[in-house]
């Protein structure tokens, strides 16, 4: 693991995060590339951090320096041995390589479940800077899959599937 993955970890989620994600929600560059309720209120926060959206494992990215939280990754679903990602980075967590550390942690705690071979994250085709961050952190695209799309603001564009294949 790089130095820079040294600078974060991952822990899970709690209530105390609601004010904090609300916060971070507010970020254009969050409502743009994600799923997040437009406009995002608190009560979505407080939901969020009970039920984590239906994903299957959430976790938070917290600097290792100050313990601050920068931002939150997942893994959506599992299916036949692939785990789907997603991670957004606050604003103020953002180009200290926050991103990529937390994509490459999150793959050392999903290589370890039971049949899952693979993690997969479908980025929008227009998102450069998310495509930049899970390149950093060993995935590749894959041009066999079929990503569907992708939020990009308002409309919605193909997207791409990058891979990790652990092992």
């Amino acid at each position: 693991m790089s130095d820079r993955a040294a600078a974060h970890r991952l822990r899970d989620l709690s209530p105390a995060d609601s004010p904090w994600i609300h916060e971070a929600c507010q970020d254009s560059e969050i409502q743009r590339w994600t799923l997040v309720p437009r406009p995002y209120l608190r009560t979505h926060a407080e939901s969020f951090v009970i039920d984590g959206a239906g994903d299957r494992r959430v976790w938070v990215v917290e600097r290792d320096s100050d313990a601050r939280a920068v931002g939150v990754i997942s893994v959506h679903s599992v299916t036949d041995g692939v785990a789907d990602i997603g991670y957004w980075i606050a604003p103020w967590g953002r180009r200290e390589g926050a991103g990529s550390s937390a994509v490459r942690l999150l793959c050392d705690e999903v290589a370890s479940w039971s049949g899952v071979q693979s993690a997969v994250a479908r980025i929008a085709s227009t998102n450069v800077a998310s495509q930049s961050t899970v390149r950093r952190a060993g995935f590749t695209a894959d041009a066999s899959c079929d990503a569907g799309t992708c939020p990009d603001g308002d409309r919605q564009v193909d997207a791409v599937t990058f891979r990790y294949v652990f092992g």
